[in-house]
């Protein structure tokens, strides 16, 4: 089905319909600008796997959508392309990319060599907020406590707002757009995470692990939870792409 027209297959109603649209607009701020707008809403439909792997996108369905012209679109497929979200088949149309196992695991080298890497940064330069670390540790304690069952949803990415601060907190505007760009990935495959439900409380407690390690300025510590936590990930991830070929190739 192409995306930019209305789906009922997913709880929340499907691909955005015309006032949904309107909303996100209205929430990026008058001084987005039409491209970025046209990235977050398309971006967010993939990742959150709205748009299935195999969808083709209607450009022109989703400049009607959002009340655009084609170009800010056609900029926003164009990131999306090169983030490996879409992919672009000259004269024949533009699809929602398939999740490959060898991107899967490429995206979590880069970021056992980039999070460890922000971390450092944001010790030495004391940009970490202990009272943001007590909130988050709070938060995966009470998760804890749940079992696990309180996920993460599209309005609130607790995965991605955590592994983010360490990006924001070093200062490094690189490292800012190189793990944008890894936790998109990240996020399409954590969408499927109730298929290793016990991989969802191990995740909080390391969470867990590598809060307390920052709260004690430890950095070797706080990066070995790290390594651990995502070589962990990576074989929860292998677990889910087993479950759902449909939404993996090699």
């Amino acid at each position: 089905m192409a995306v930019g027209a209305y789906d009922d297959r997913y709880n929340d109603g499907g691909y955005a319909s015309s006032d949904a649209a309107e909303e996100e607009v209205l929430m990026t701020g008058e001084q987005t600008s039409k491209s970025e707008v046209a990235y977050r809403f398309l971006r967010r439909r993939i990742v959150f796997c709205e748009a299935r792997p195999g969808d083709m996108v209607d450009e022109k369905a989703v400049a009607a959508d959002l009340g655009f012209s084609r170009t800010p679109v056609h900029e926003a497929i164009a990131r999306l392309a090169d983030e490996g979200l879409l992919r672009v088949f000259p004269r024949k149309g533009i699809a929602v990319a398939r999740i490959s196992l060898a991107g899967m695991n490429e995206m979590l080298d880069a970021r056992l060599v980039i999070e460890p890497a922000c971390i450092r940064l944001a010790l030495r330069h004391a940009a970490l907020d202990r009272a943001t670390l007590m909130m988050f540790r709070d938060e995966m304690n009470r998760r804890v406590s749940g079992g696990g069952e309180q996920a993460d949803t599209i309005e609130d990415d607790f995965d991605f707002r955590f592994h983010m601060s360490f990006a924001q907190t070093s200062g490094n505007r690189y490292f800012i757009d190189l793990m944008t760009r890894l936790m998109a990935q990240s996020q399409r495959i954590r969408f499927f995470s109730a298929l290793a439900p016990e991989r969802i409380v191990m995740s909080y407690r390391e969470h867990v692990a590598i809060i307390d390690a920052l709260l004690a300025d430890d950095a070797d510590a706080a990066c070995e939870a790290v390594r651990l936590h995502l070589e962990n990930t990576r074989e929860g991830y292998l677990r889910i792409a087993a479950m759902r070929q449909d939404f993996f190739t090699a």
